[in-house]
């Protein structure tokens, strides 16, 4: 039991001092997003105005018939609605991490008139789809449109206006 014990305490310790931070390890790091960088350069479309690199995996603007538009590419799964269309760009104007408040949010877009329906990431955040089209030009246009009097706050979850999700 003894020896359990001692060989235990022994692991746990090498492990903490396995993870500690040493200047190698802040120079490969520093190495690493240098490296990213000077990729980078050759590629404009990863660079910001300053200088620094995009989050490539959330939203990115893009100009979409002189319009720009939040877009980002997910897996999303139908999760409900009173009707189900869904295309291969949904424009998302919230997103909730409880189905409940997802739900609440489509019925009232329905009984105004929107074609809106609930659809799951893989992560687990409800969206609330206020449209689904077969074209980003289409998505962009409704996205737009649906933006026009309604304020930042209005779009809960997301980045303060409707966000076109590619699926």
């Amino acid at each position: 039991m003894k020896k359990t014990f001692l060989a235990a305490t022994i692991l746990s310790m090498l492990s903490f001092v396995a993870c500690k931070p040493t200047e190698s390890n802040y120079k490969a790091a520093y190495d690493a997003a240098q490296q990213k960088r000077q990729a980078a350069a050759n590629d404009p479309d990863i660079l910001l105005p300053s200088g620094g690199l995009k989050n490539l995996d959330g939203p990115t603007k893009r100009d979409v018939n002189g319009d720009s538009v939040y877009v980002v590419k997910q897996h999303l799964k139908f999760v409900g609605g009173l009707e189900k269309v869904f295309h291969k760009w949904n424009v998302a104007v919230a997103a909730y991490k409880m189905p409940t408040n997802c739900s609440a949010h489509v019925s009232e877009l329905f009984s105004k008139g929107f074609k809106a329906f609930s659809a799951e990431n893989p992560e687990g955040k409800f969206y609330v789809i206020a449209g689904s089209f077969e074209t980003l030009a289409e998505a962009a246009v409704f996205a737009k449109e649906y933006a026009y009097d309604k304020k930042a706050s209005d779009f809960i979850g997301l980045p303060g206006e409707p966000l076109i999700i590619e699926r």
